[in-house]
């Protein structure tokens, strides 16, 4: 299936983009050319097209070509009306979300069918743009799918920190036995998903008629409170278990003010948990590692490249 990535050099975007070529489907890489990307870790050959997705002129061209199917890993308002627009014989739209919008969680784990309330107003686009395709789809038959990942991790991406952002000191303070801020008892859920399983998703949901019009919730297998995750962290990196000092939030962001970043903190204190029991049921989804194998290898992929 030939298949437009929109974002397909990012993070997210270029794993979606190998793990279309291993299934022996054609995807078309787009992006703005920026040199700061993972351009580099896509193959030479793999097709790309240079363009700004918020830009009519640029889509307009772009989607002048035909395409099976458009992928889009931060989709917004814009770029989704021009896909509308321009690509009007589109067999299939699927984009990146997130599971964020549910919490705070009224039951654990969480399914696609709990209200979807932007916590925090963090997640407020994620929302705005999740709404808007699945009501064209009800009301247009536009072949959309909404995957919601989890938090994130996998190599190429710093691992999430005790105060909820992806500070560079954090490892260094976990390897020099500094004690660690967690926010109300640390007992709140952790659920990763790994990038590899988030893009392999992708691949399924695609491969899958059924999934159209649906929304999908992907993570690993389990959750893990805070303090395992700091332990599994430390653990990994041959680090003596950390100590917990443990803070009501308002006290953290005295001490730090605008040094953390207030909404993830805010997240971190909620549990993340959710069921996937929709994903492995209706496209076959199946992580490659479990929860705590995941969390490990970010923590020693993070270890070398920060050169600790």
């Amino acid at each position: 299936m030939k298949t437009l990535v929109l974002g397909g050099t990012g993070w997210v975007g270029h794993h979606i983009v190998l793990e279309l070529l291993a299934a022996g489907h054609q995807p078309v890489v787009c992006s703005r050319g920026h040199t700061n990307t993972y351009s580099d870790e896509l193959p030479a050959d793999v097709s790309r097209v240079i363009a700004d997705k918020s830009s009519v002129a640029d889509m307009r061209r772009v989607l002048a070509e035909p395409y099976d199917a458009v992928i889009d890993s931060v989709p917004s308002e814009d770029s989704i009306a021009q896909v509308v627009e321009f690509a009007p014989r589109l067999k299939r739209y699927l984009h990146c979300s997130s599971t964020g919008g549910y919490a705070p969680l009224p039951v654990v784990p969480g399914d696609e069918t709990l209200p979807y309330d932007q916590f925090m107003g963090g997640w407020a686009q994620k929302g705005v743009v999740d709404s808007l395709v699945m009501d064209l789809h009800h009301r247009q038959g536009f072949p959309a799918t909404v995957i919601r990942p989890s938090y994130i991790t996998g190599p190429g991406m710093l691992p999430l920190d005790n105060l909820g952002g992806r500070r560079t000191e954090f490892l260094a303070d976990v390897l020099a036995g500094k004690p660690l801020e967690l926010p109300n008892d640390g007992q709140a859920l952790l659920h990763p998903v790994h990038v590899r399983d988030l893009a392999r998703s992708f691949v399924l949901a695609l491969d899958a008629p059924q999934s159209v019009g649906q929304i999908y919730n992907i993570c690993l297998d389990r959750a893990v409170p805070l303090t395992r995750y700091l332990a599994i962290t430390a653990q990994a990196l041959g680090a003596p278990a950390p100590t917990i000092d443990f803070q009501p939030i308002e006290t953290i962001l005295e001490r730090h003010g605008d040094s953390i970043h207030r909404i993830g903190l805010h997240f971190l204190a909620t549990h993340m948990c959710y069921d996937i029991r929709k994903a492995r049921e209706q496209l076959g989804y199946r992580p490659h590692m479990t929860t705590e194998e995941a969390i490990e290898e970010t923590a020693r992929w993070a270890r070398h490249h920060l050169s600790l």
